[in-house]
């Protein structure tokens, strides 16, 4: 009877060891996954902050140019459009 004990015990000590080496693992694994969608997150995030100061900088130029036309009555020329004088006294 005590032998039958004994090898129960034994058994109950060696599934709770495989057990927790198991969860052990799941963790490991489940880790790993969180940090790949974190750095995948964290790339999405860059992206939107670039975008973010693209649009930022497209509107500031945009409000420019309505604030120069609105106080001046003026239209600032495209590049292509500019003429230089030359001014010789």
């Amino acid at each position: 009877m005590r032998l039958i004990l004994n090898i129960a015990i034994f058994f109950a000590i060696a599934f709770s060891a495989f057990l927790v080496i198991y969860i052990k693992h799941q963790n490991r694994i489940m880790n790993i996954k969180v940090e790949s969608i974190e750095n995948g997150l964290s790339i999405e995030i860059n992206k939107y902050k670039e975008l973010l100061n693209t649009k930022t900088t497209l509107l500031e130029k945009e409000l420019m140019r309505k604030g120069f036309k609105e106080s001046l009555g003026m239209d600032i020329p495209s590049k292509n459009r500019i003429i230089y004088l030359d001014l010789v006294e």
